[in-house]
């Protein structure tokens, strides 16, 4: 089972759909970044400060608009897929359905979750070694950057960690949308249509539920910005939901659709 899981970890990253994601993940961070980049030598640019305007300050910071697509590229239509190639049945002649397709959920959330966080953890390192090579300092007190202001108020002081939590919330949030990807695509008939459901969920939360209550901005699940203390815990609570949310699509709503469909 581990050389399986090892196998469509692979087959999810290393396909020509996988790294065509990590490539755009890479391109995206690193395209907001330019600007910084090109003044980060100037005496007024910080390393933080560089490395949020990739992730969701900067005015060509597209990742955060766009992270909702990476996460789901790779891998949210498998099942799919597999059912219309005919392949789940060889799998399923080794495993049980439910361990497969337990397999294949994890797999899928592991893999939405590292599309949408390597671009920045890759940014995170070169942003490292430029601190080493140009003496670039982590922050400057003189500009008051609202993501730090928000980490020093639950008491994270280092400007690593800060940077190390923000990776792993995008991680996390990677994991989240690419869950409910999956289980788009197995209700959905059109492959591309349900590839792109997560993305207008996004939008539509932003302008609309947003306004019902802060709560139901699926942003927050993504941009600490739009944390505060006080709702931490619901931001928790919703991304839990829209992976239960994804799991009973998937288990329950979805499969035997698919399965039916093209059944031969």
């Amino acid at each position: 089972m581990i050389m399986y899981i090892r196998q469509e970890l692979k087959r999810a990253l290393l396909s020509k759909m996988g790294l065509i994601t990590i490539a755009s993940s890479i391109l995206l961070v690193f395209i907001g970044m330019l600007e910084a980049l090109i003044w980060i030598n100037s005496g007024v640019i910080s390393i933080v400060y560089t490395f949020l305007q990739g992730y969701n300050a900067g005015t060509a910071s597209f990742i955060i608009i766009a992270f909702p697509i990476i996460a789901c590229m790779p891998f949210a239509n498998s099942y799919r897929i597999d059912i219309q190639s005919g392949f789940h049945h060889y799998i399923q002649y080794r495993m049980k359905k439910s361990r497969y397709m337990s397999i294949r959920l994890a797999v899928n959330a592991l893999a939405g979750g590292v599309a949408v966080a390597i671009g920045p953890m890759i940014a995170f390192t070169f942003l490292m070694v430029l601190k080493l090579l140009l003496n670039v300092p982590m922050l400057r007190p003189e500009r008051r950057l609202a993501p730090v202001q928000f980490f020093q108020s639950i008491g994270v002081s280092s400007p690593i960690l800060m940077m190390i939590i923000m990776i792993g919330i995008m991680f996390c949030c990677g994991m989240i949308f690419a869950t409910l990807g999956l289980g788009i695509s197995a209700v959905i008939q059109n492959q591309y249509i349900a590839l792109f459901i997560p993305f207008i969920y996004l939008i539509v939360s932003v302008i609309v539920l947003a306004k019902i209550h802060p709560a139901f901005n699926a942003m927050a699940l993504f941009d600490v910005d739009i944390i505060d203390k006080s709702n931490i815990g619901q931001t928790f609570l919703y991304g839990i939901a829209l992976i239960v949310v994804g799991m009973t699509l998937f288990f329950i709503g979805g499969t035997a659709k698919v399965e039916e469909r093209f059944k031969e």
